[in-house]
Formats: C-alpha cells, sequence, structure tokens
C-alpha cells in the first residue's frame, strides 16, 4: 500500500503540509513535509494519516507554474497527472490550496450536532493558546515543581542545540531534568527520536520515570531483546522512537553499537556519564561509543557526579563530548576557570544586597569591580548600590549579579545545583536501637549480613523482627522501612499483616501496577501505615509525606545509604526526618553502622565524599566490618580524611556556576506560568470532550482546587483507546499535589496525551465541520437566514523557528447575516452559542440542500471578511517574532564579546531563524475549518 513517492497529509498535524513517502520498511515508513522542512516515521497500522491526490480539472503546481489536469493514471501504486503533452509523477508536484475544493467537501458532509462546531472552536482555541505558551513542555510533570529544575530545563531545552553536562548533587533530581528536557522539546516538535543510556541496574528505573511522571513511553533494547529484534534485517534501534539500552550491554555487543550509532537521534541522554573512564590515549568504549553519538546527534545531556567529585581533568574530558571545538585545550580551560573564580567572588560580594534589610555600606564598588568599568550598564548598576532608596540597591545588586553569572564561561555547558546553594531541605534526626543477640541467631550472624546469608527459617528468631513490632506498636504516623533484598520485603510484610498492623510491601517482583498501588495505598490518609520497600524502594520512589524511615538492615554502599534517606528528606518534606536504625550487637550491621555514623556522619548529612573514602580504606574497613579487625582507630583515621575531603570539595565549589544554574526570580515568573496554565479550563473541556465522544466519565470533584475526574472506556465510545486508562479506569486529577503523592492517578493537564489525543480526535472527525441550528428570538422574521463560519490562520514551519509562539494556528469565529452584514462583534461566542437549539438531521439536510447556491456567495463574503481579520495578526505576529529572537541574538552578541562559551553558530543560526521565521509568517494560509447554519424561528 505505502510507495516511496505517494503524497499524504496529517489528520493530527495539519500544518505540517502535503508530505512525500522517502522510505518504506517492513514495518514503516517515512514522510518528509517540505512545507515545514520536517520528517515524520510512521508504523504501517497507523490511522492519522490521508491519502492526498487531485482529480480531473485541478490545478497542481510543478516549477512554481500552475497547470490543469486533464487525464489521470496510476501505476505500481503511484498517481501520474497530465498535464498539457507531459505526464507527471505525483512526487514532483505541489498542491496549492483550493478553496472551492474545501467548501465543497464541507458542504457534502452530513450536517452534525451543533455542539460540535463549538467543540471544534474550543478545541482549536486551547490549541493555540498551548502552542504560543512560553512553558510548553513544562507544564506536564507529575511532580511538585522545583524552581532549579524548572529553570533549568526552561534554559537548556529552548536553545537551538540542547546540549549540556548535569552535575547536580545527589537528591537534587537531576533524571527529572533530563526528563523536563526531553519532553519539553517532544512538546514543541523539537525532538521525534530519543535514546536514553543507563546503567544495567537503572534501566527500569529509567523505563518507569519517563512514564510515571511525563506520560512517555519508552522501549527498552537490552541484550535479550536485541536478539528477538534480530530476527529479521531492519536495524532494531530504527522500530522504536523512544528507546533506553543499558550502556554496558551495546560496549559488549559490537554489532548493536553499529546499529545504535546507524540510527538517527534527535536527542541522546546518558546517564552516570563520570563511568565513561577517559585518558588521551584510550579512552574508553564507553566513552567512545557516546563520542560517536554525540557527533551525530543535535542534543545530548550527560548526567554526572559533580566536578569536584570526579577530578578537573575527566571533568573536562565530559565537557569534549560537549563542545569539543571549544574545549580541546586542557590548559587553556584551567586558565579561564581561575579567572572566573575572581568574577565568583565579586558576584559574593553583591548577594547580601539583594536582601531587603541590607543597608547600604562602605564597599568601594568601584575599587572591587575595577576590571569592569568600560561596561556602560555596570558603570550605572554601580552608583546605584550607593543608592539611598532600598529597591533601587536591591535592583542593581541583582541587575550585576546577573551580568556576572553571564558572563561565566562553562555556565552554558554545565549546570550544577547543590543544597546548599538551594536551601530548604528538612533537618535529620538518628536514632539508634543497639539489640542483643540470642543463642539461636548469634553464631550464624557474628560475622555476616544476616539477610543475606541466614537460613530464612532463622528470620523470625532475628532481635530485629522483634524490635520492629515492638516500635510499630508505639507509632501512629506512617512508616517507610526499607530492606536490601525483595524475599525479606514480602516476609516483613507477612508478618506484619498477620500480627494485625495495616502494611504493604513493594519490591522488583511485583508488577509495576501493582507497586503504584501499593504505594498508593500508602499515600492515603486511610490506607497503609507501613509500607515494607526492598532496595529499589530507594531508588526514584518519594515518599515525603512520611517523615519516619526504618533502615531494618544497612546496604554496603554510602551511595545506597543516601538514596534511601533521599526518598523522604527532599524539597517538600515539612518535618525533620526521623532516621530508625536496629543493629544487633557486635554484628557486621554495627560495625557498618559505626562506619557509616562515626567516619561519614552520613545519617545526620549528605556527603558527597564517602565513595572516595571508602576506596581510600577497601582493604581496612573490609577487615573491621568482617570482624577480622576491630581496632576503631580506623573510625577516627576515616572521620580525619573525610573532613579533609569535605573541605577540599568546599573550597573547590564554583559558586558562581551554582548562581548560573538557577535564578531564583526568572524560576518563580516560570512557575507561575505553569501554574495559571497547566489545568486553565481544563475540567470544562474534559467534560464536554468526554460527552461528545461517549466516554464514561464521572465527576469526583468539581471545586477549582480539587478537580478530579473517573474516566473508563465504554461500549459505544467514538475513539479506538484512551492512552494511559485501561478497561478497569483511572482518576484524572487536576491538582498537582494531590496527583504526585498518588502514583493510582493520572496527572491531567493540557500537556496529557489523553488530552492530546482528544483535541486531535476533535480536528481529525468531520463532526463539527457542519451543523445547523435554531435561533429562537422574537426581533427577527421567522425563517432568517444567520451564517457562522470558522476560518483558520496557520503558517507551516520547521518547529525550530517557534512560529507557534507568536502565529498559532488560531480560530476567527465569523457571525453574519444572510446579507453578509458581520454581527460578531455583538457577541461572545459562548453566549451566542447558549442561544441556539438543535435541529433533526433530515431538516439540516434540507436546509442545506436549499441553501447551497446561497452559502457559497455568502461564505465568498466571510473569507474575504477573515482576510482582513487575519491581517492584524499578521502584522502582531511578525513585530512579536522579531521582538523574540532579535532580544536573543542582542543578548547573546553582548554575551560573546566577554564570554567565548557563547556560541557563533548559535547566534548565526538565531539570524537564519529570524529570516526563515518572517518569511514563514508572510507565507501564511486561511482555511475554512467549519461552518454552522442558522434559522430564525418564533419563542416558545
Amino acid at each position: 500500500m505505502y510507495q516511496t513517492g505517494q503524497r499524504w497529509s496529517s489528520r493530527n498535524e495539519p500544518d505540517l503540509g502535503v508530505g512525500t513517502i522517502i522510505e518504506t520498511q517492513s514495518k514503516s515508513f517515512t514522510l518528509y513535509f517540505s512545507d515545514s522542512e520536517i520528517e515524520r516515521n510512521y508504523s504501517i497500522s497507523q490511522t492519522s494519516l490521508v491519502r492526498r491526490t487531485l482529480t480531473i480539472g485541478d490545478q497542481l503546481l510543478f516549477e512554481n507554474e500552475a497547470f490543469t489536469v486533464s487525464d489521470i493514471k496510476e501505476v505500481d501504486n503511484l498517481t501520474f497527472y497530465k498535464v498539457g503533452p507531459e505526464w507527471l509523477d505525483e512526487s514532483e508536484i505541489a498542491f496549492p490550496r483550493n478553496d472551492k475544493n474545501e467548501l465543497d467537501s464541507i458542504l457534502a458532509l452530513s450536517p452534525a450536532r451543533r455542539m460540535w462546531f463549538d467543540l471544534r472552536r474550543k478545541t482549536l482555541e486551547h490549541q493555540a493558546k498551548l502552542a504560543a505558551s512560553p512553558v510548553r513542555g513544562l507544564m506536564g510533570l507529575k511532580a511538585e515543581l522545583l524552581p532549579h529544575q524548572i529553570y533549568l530545563a526552561h534554559d537548556i531545552a529552548n536553545r537551538p542545540r540542547s546540549r549540556a553536562l548535569l552535575c547536580d548533587e545527589v537528591g537534587m533530581g537531576k533524571t527529572l531534568e533530563a526528563g523536563l528536557i526531553l519532553h519539553h522539546r517532544v512538546m514543541n516538535g523539537l525532538s521525534k527520536r530519543a535514546l536514553i543510556l543507563t546503567p544495567t541496574n537503572l534501566q527500569h528505573q529509567w523505563l518507569v520515570e519517563m512514564l510515571r511522571r511525563f506520560h512517555q513511553p519508552f522501549s527498552l533494547i537490552n541484550e535479550s531483546v536485541y536478539e528477538d529484534f534480530m530476527e529479521g534485517d531492519d536495524n532494531p534501534f530504527d522500530q522504536q522512537p523512544f528507546v533506553i539500552a543499558p550502556i554496558d550491554f551495546v560496549c559488549q555487543h559490537g554489532k548493536a553499537a553499529q546499529h545504535m550509532i546507524a540510527s538517527e537521534w534527535d536527542i541522546v541522554i546518558v546517564d552516570e556519564a563520570h563511568h565513561l573512564s577517559w585518558d588521551p590515549d584510550t579512552p574508553s568504549i564507553g566513552y567512545q561509543l557516546v563520542a560517536r553519538l554525540a557527533d551525530n546527534t543535535e542534543s545530548l545531556l550527560l548526567l554526572s557526579a559533580t566536578p569536584e567529585q570526579t577530578g578537573e581533568r575527566e571533568h573536562f574530558s565530559r565537557l569534549q563530548l560537549i563542545d569539543p571545538d571549544r574545549y580541546h585545550d586542557f590548559d587553556a580551560y584551567q586558565a579561564q576557570q581561575g579567572e572566573f573564580k575572581a568574577a565568583a567572588e565579586q558576584a559574593e560580594a553583591l548577594l547580601p544586597l539583594t536582601e531587603e534589610s541590607f543597608e547600604p555600606s562602605d564597599t568601594d564598588w568601584k575599587t572591587l569591580f575595577g576590571n569592569y568599568l568600560e561596561n556602560v550598564k555596570l558603570k550605572d548598576w554601580f552608583d546605584n548600590l550607593e543608592s539611598q532608596d532600598q529597591k533601587t540597591r536591591v535592583q542593581a545588586a541583582k541587575d550585576a549579579i546577573n551580568w556576572l553569572i553571564d558572563q561565566h564561561g562553562t555556565g552554558r555547558e554545565v549546570f550544577r545545583n547543590t543544597r546548599a546553594a538551594i536551601g530548604g531541605f528538612p533537618e535529620r534526626h538518628l536514632n539508634t536501637y543497639p539489640l542483643e543477640n540470642n543463642e539461636h541467631f548469634d553464631s550464624a550472624t557474628r560475622h555476616t549480613l544476616p539477610e543475606m546469608e541466614v537460613d530464612h527459617g532463622l528470620w523470625e528468631l532475628d532481635p530485629r523482627w522483634v524490635w520492629l513490632k515492638e516500635f510499630l506498636e508505639c507509632q501512629a504516623e506512617k512508616v517507610l522501612v526499607i530492606c536490601h533484598t525483595a524475599d525479606m520485603a514480602q516476609w516483613l510484610n507477612d508478618q506484619l499483616t498477620f500480627s494485625g498492623f495495616q502494611s504493604a510491601d513493594f519490591h522488583e517482583q511485583m508488577p509495576l501496577i501493582h507497586r503504584d498501588r501499593a504505594a498508593a495505598y500508602f499515600a492515603d490518609d486511610e490506607g497503609a501505615q507501613i509500607l515494607v520497600c526492598s532496595e529499589i524502594g530507594s531508588e526514584g520512589r518519594n515518599f515525603q509525606f512520611s517523615h519516619n524511615l526504618v533502615m531494618y538492615d544497612l546496604p554496603e554502599h554510602p551511595d545506597l545509604l543516601e538514596q534511601r534517606i533521599g526518598r523522604l528528606d527532599r524539597l517538600g518534606q515539612r518535618n525533620t526526618v526521623e532516621i530508625h536504625i536496629p543493629y544487633i550487637k557486635d554484628s557486621v550491621q554495627e560495625r557498618l553502622f559505626q562506619w557509616y555514623h562515626h567516619a561519614l556522619n552520613s545519617f545526620e548529612r549528605t556527603t558527597s565524599a564517602g565513595d572516595k573514602v571508602n576506596a581510600a580504606f577497601k582493604e581496612p574497613l573490609h577487615a573491621f566490618i568482617t570482624g577480622q579487625d576491630e581496632d576503631k582507630s580506623l573510625l577516627l583515621e576515616a572521620k580525619a580524611f573525610h573532613e579533609s575531603l569535605l573541605k577540599q570539595l568546599d573550597e573547590g565549589r564554583n559558586r558562581l556556576l551554582e548562581m548560573t544554574s538557577c535564578r531564583p526570580d526568572r524560576a518563580a515568573q516560570l512557575i507561575d506560568h505553569i501554574n495559571d496554565e497547566a489545568t486553565q479550563g481544563l475540567h470544562d473541556y474534559i467534560e464536554q470532550v468526554t460527552h461528545a465522544f461517549n466516554i464514561y466519565a464521572d465527576c469526583l470533584n468539581d471545586s477549582p482546587d480539587q478537580s478530579s475526574w473517573f474516566l473508563r472506556p465504554s461500549s459505544d465510545m467514538m475513539v479506538e483507546a484512551l492512552p494511559g486508562i485501561d478497561d478497569d479506569g483511572k482518576a484524572l486529577v487536576l491538582n498537582r499535589r494531590q496527583a504526585s503523592q498518588r502514583e493510582d492517578v493520572a496527572f491531567a493537564t493540557w500537556e496529557h496525551p489523553l488530552i492530546n489525543m482528544l483535541m486531535d480526535e476533535v480536528q481529525n472527525f468531520d463532526s463539527g465541520k457542519l451543523t445547523s441550528a435554531i435561533l429562537p428570538i422574537a426581533a427577527l422574521p421567522e425563517g432568517t437566514v444567520l451564517l457562522e463560519t470558522m476560518f483558520v490562520i496557520e503558517a507551516s514551519a520547521h518547529p525550530r523557528l517557534k512560529l507557534a509562539q507568536s502565529l498559532p494556528m488560531t480560530p476567527m469565529w465569523q457571525l453574519s447575516d444572510k446579507n453578509a452584514k458581520f454581527l460578531h462583534h455583538q457577541f461572545t461566542p459562548e453566549k451566542w452559542a447558549e442561544k441556539l437549539k438543535g435541529v433533526p438531521n433530515r431538516v439540516a439536510e434540507q436546509w442545506v440542500a436549499a441553501l447551497r447556491k446561497d452559502l457559497i456567495e455568502l461564505l465568498q463574503a466571510h473569507q474575504l471578511n477573515a482576510q482582513e481579520l487575519a491581517r492584524p495578526m499578521v502584522h502582531e505576529a511578525k513585530e512579536d517574532y522579531k521582538h523574540r529572537w532579535q532580544s536573543e541574538i542582542d543578548r547573546l552578541c553582548e554575551l560573546r564579546t566577554q564570554n567565548k562559551s557563547v556560541s557563533q553558530e548559535d547566534i548565526e543560526q538565531l539570524e537564519v531563524n529570524l529570516s526563515e521565521g518572517l518569511q514563514r509568517i508572510d507565507e501564511h494560509q486561511i482555511r475554512l475549518d467549519g461552518i454552522r447554519i442558522i434559522l430564525t424561528t418564533k419563542p416558545e
């Protein structure tokens, strides 16, 4: 059926224009849309495309000239058109817009219920608002909005090329940041294919996080999946648009690496990139793989440990992956960093002035900033720093700091948020419970980790189990219990349930949907008091509504310990985190506890040096923990080493980089935008669109702050499926905080796949293009004809031009009498629609037949009026577009005079975008989208 050269258009994206099939495979094919310079891959089972052909007498364009089709033939599934003596292949021609054909096709439809016209208009209005929103792509996150994450994602995602190194401290949410950037680019049409490379143990966590937080399904291609794909000849990585792959598997499988590199990606994300070992002569296979991908991919995100943890040279090697042209000389890089250290000190000197309570000081600012005095703006700011007006001083300090931040060298490639810089984290309090062993358990556990090596039959004799029951009997609040293995988590939950506790378990042997239900049961105020997790409970799940954490055992690595605590110790935690550690005296667990507490102080504060301390004391630590050497002087020695490392790391902190990574004022503005737009008007739209498509929808709560629905497929619904909702149904919650605390509900925003699918379906349906209604009114003679129309102004362009922010696909509503006297300025569309009544289909069809000639003439007047309505819209769009792009071009040009990390290539690309975008706006088109015929009648 699908053949190279055929012409198709998309129902879901009509603004792309008419596309040409440029490649076919066994299960998919590729369309190229020349108007918007975009390629799209489609499955052969898709239903969103329409075959585009002409009929005899139609016009076509060939080499910019118009010709009339005199004959048609089909050869090998390709259509050929005869113009004059020549036959033209359909792939050679262009399709001109034909207003007559549009009108004829609409008048040929069966009239639909009047509400479809209003639903089409509202859908177009919502889509236009979403397309023009400055925070499109940031609204759909199912999690609390944290300023540093929103600022970072918005900054990186809006660049021509999203290439950055994310080096936030542990627990700051690098996964969510990368997901936000990806989601932003997907929602704005900038990324259609994405690859995420992860360590093997994190592949499923990424899979779950992308689906749960962003409603973005990924396909996992690991060794077993890859082997299944290899039964055919196709490249497995070409078969799915969004792929997660373990980097260890790809590095060990040469053919898989070749396939991955050969596939085209819009964005590549690499987790734990600090494990890509490198030296100038022998870079690791993983480093070489990522380097090849980076060369062929426009956008690249590397998630890494902080520079202080990995060392300057290793950090520089990752910068080379981000921008090899800029970062090619390590010595020059080090020299530049020294210059920025002085700028950081200057910025820190200004920070106290941003507090409104700060009084004018005697500081000689012009001497401190003498190296910048040639800058006219800074001279004005320094004068204002000495102003007697408090607001003037505060604003001058903020402006000067922002200017210094903009000059920072790697501030455009490296982002590093820290707890110290962000603040707002809770306190921690350690509670310890030393337990006596017993004769049955003692010999088996003295030198082992009990839950890993002791026979399961002895678990019931474990003193920790006896303690846990007694501890929980005294607890009225929710408690999170974490242990290492799934077997132990399941056993503990079974025992607690048998003992009468409200408990749930959560481990990797459970299906994902069961894990979500367990988490939701724990989150419910009336649900489980206790949740028992295996180690996966410290990977990606947040339970900050609880503040009591029991570690039934201790992990063997300090990073895992921090991950466990991080499930409760997060931004948004309103209480002190109570950490409860039971351990058996004179056991491995006690000695491991002593190491974590006395050497690393891991329970009461985070540490970024734990791994280095463990590595430095590897052999004596093993001997100490296993009881082979009980000399506790090791703890004092390790503590001193740890403190010296922390001091070095703190002195090496790049504070200017931390300021660059989050600008609170800008982040607050973005969050205000998101809160204003994410669900505005969505409650009413869900009610209308589910009713139109016969989807079962039960309003659970209609209050503005607590709006929620329960949706379920129905036997007679008019769509094939509901994305994210199975046959059992699902709750849609419009409150972000409520939704983020419940794994079993969906967070509904204008970016949710279900809402987007329903809006697309409204546009795909012919219903609403031709409707009719009765207007009961005494002021007009009965039988008076009125006409409503909806024209759409649209411009096709590549998403990189961001045309929709200035000129989205916008509906223009018109209302006139039969003499083309326009009345729409007297009403709002909503108020007008309330006056109308329905018409039986049979009567409506008779109206269309009887009024066809008059309608054609009247619609010509509406077409001309639509062009007049569009003129100011186009003018305003061009002015807005010029302002947006020229402001950014001017800003980057100024920055580049001081900061060479600003790419000249990026500036030139922005200039090209500005020119192309203005041209595309001039080439806008206006099309008829729908009409409603109205006859007046006497009121009853």
